[in-house]
């Protein structure tokens, strides 16, 4: 649901979800929302400091609470706090389940060398399980605008689509942020180059081109049928489908996008997000919205 209703962001005391906590209290503040702030210890370390005579669940509210308290504007927001022990990944979603959480705001390290375990530990986990849209928050981000406490200056949103593949969830999950941030869309198709022989190069340019005109053609009366009421910049690109995706959505050049991609439910089929998918999480310095559609 875009304006989400009831956030839930998933902490586990680093910087990473320290950037994902703050834009999640200013798109909580944006919305008028309520903001859950959870976060799960292990079940070992649980048991660890049962066997040390430590109260661990004092201990975590505590932490929870300072964390919180260093996370400008979060404490504003009047957050619900929840600890638990348990597997980070089964905490999160029981407790979604049980708010009834539109959105899950978790922040992402990268997926390539020594970070690829921290991601796919608990963030992979919940874009492969989650049955609600996930926001991924890289650990560089910043708000573009600190003289505010919202999301202002953020944008535009971009919107990876694929016209043979349920496009309208992101298309329209972008429209609606887009219009949520007051910013304009650009929705991007990306028509992969086809690697051959030397020999063929001429037959596969003059295949990508023909993709190129009719991709055009398939988003034109899919952005028609969207009717967004904000500014919409249709982009076909050739190229690498991750990588093109990413420099899309890049802060350069003093832009602050949101890239949003499209998800079916867990329940559907291939509802987990793909390697394109994957991919674009672990090089782009954007948020990006894997957002659950039909």
């Amino acid at each position: 649901m875009i304006p989400p209703r009831t956030i839930l962001s998933a902490v586990d005391f680093s910087e990473t979800s320290r950037a994902a906590l703050i834009f999640a209290a200013r798109l909580t503040r944006l919305c008028s929302a309520q903001l859950h702030v959870v976060h799960a210890e292990h079940p070992l370390l649980g048991a660890a400091a049962l066997h040390a005579g430590i109260d661990l669940a004092r201990e975590t509210r505590d932490e929870l609470n300072t964390f919180v308290a260093g996370a400008p504007p979060t404490a504003a927001c009047a957050p619900q706090l929840h600890t638990a022990n348990g597997a980070a990944v089964d905490v999160v979603l029981e407790l979604a389940r049980q708010l009834r959480a539109d959105l899950i705001v978790v922040g992402g390290r990268g997926m390539s060398g020594a970070e690829r375990l921290a991601f796919g530990s608990t963030t992979e986990g919940l874009l492969r399980r989650s049955e609600v849209s996930v926001l991924v928050v890289p650990t560089a981000w910043t708000a573009p605008r600190q003289d505010t406490s919202d999301l202002s200056g953020v944008g535009p949103v971009i919107a990876g689509v694929d016209p043979a593949d349920f496009p309208m969830a992101s298309m329209k999950a972008g429209c609606a942020l887009a219009t949520l941030l007051s910013t304009s869309l650009e929705v991007v198709h990306v028509v992969p180059h086809l690697p051959v022989l030397e020999r063929w190069r001429a037959h596969a340019e003059a295949v990508v081109r023909e993709r190129v005109g009719l991709a055009r053609q398939q988003m034109d009366s899919l952005v028609q049928e969207l009717g967004c009421s904000v500014p919409v910049e249709l982009r076909v690109e050739v190229g690498a489908v991750p990588e093109r995706l990413a420099e899309t959505g890049s802060t350069r050049d003093g832009r602050a996008p949101l890239i949003v991609l499209g998800k079916k439910a867990r329940h559907s089929p291939g509802g987990a997000p793909g390697t394109i998918a994957y991919r674009v999480l672990s090089i782009a310095d954007a948020p990006v919205l894997m957002h659950v559609g039909p």
